[in-house]
């Protein structure tokens, strides 16, 4: 089958430029948009001034972070769901479904031809060793825990499935609040407060 990826943009992983003393904490969003693939670096544009605006308000600088997408390919149109697809449209389109991830939403698998990209990002967090990881929207919360529903999910610590005995904190993705969500912004900081009392347990 043809490497699909190739015709779209790529931004690699940010990591940290400051050594950290003591837990360390990843942050993981869910795939680049124009300006990180022009830039070639997760969260650079107006969502990555409101991250890191976020997390210096509780006490965490993002050079001491591990920064990643789960897919490091901006799809097209911005649209996370070009990764995924229902078994029927699959065999329509006669690609591969990797079942073993398991269902996003309600009825979406992840294609086989984008699976490498969960790989690598249990690698990396396999050789990293956060302790905590926040989880910016959807994606990364369903790829890190298996699970489903940002909006009931967001504010508790879940198990991660990639990395035994890391904790999952899901929020926001800062892109969410841009579009007409400021409202939940003190909801936002609450959660990567939750993170960071959770690093220093």
């Amino acid at each position: 089958m043809t490497d699909l990826r190739t015709d779209m943009p790529f931004a690699d992983y940010q990591y940290p430029t400051k050594p950290v003393d003591g837990p360390r904490l990843a942050i993981v969003g869910e795939a680049p948009g124009a300006e990180e693939a022009r830039q070639g670096t997760p969260f650079v544009g107006r969502s990555g001034k409101l991250l890191d605006e976020s997390l210096a308000a509780v006490g965490i600088e993002r050079a001491e972070c591990l920064v990643a997408n789960v897919f490091r390919y901006q799809p097209p149109g911005n649209k996370v769901g070009h990764f995924f697809s229902s078994r029927a449209r699959a065999r329509k389109e006669g690609r591969e479904i990797d079942e073993s991830w398991g269902t996003f939403g309600t009825s979406d698998r992840l294609l086989a031809e984008f699976a490498g990209e969960i790989d690598h990002l249990r690698a990396t967090l396999a050789d990293y060793r956060p302790s905590v990881i926040v989880a910016l929207g959807r994606t990364p919360t369903w790829a890190l825990t298996g699970e489903n529903g940002i909006l009931q999910l967001r504010g508790k610590v879940l198990p991660c499935r990639l990395l035994d005995g890391v904790e999952v904190v899901p929020t926001f993705h800062p892109s969410y609040l841009l579009r007409g969500q400021l409202v939940e912004q003190p909801t936002f900081l609450a959660d990567l407060r939750l993170a960071v009392s959770r690093l220093n347990r």
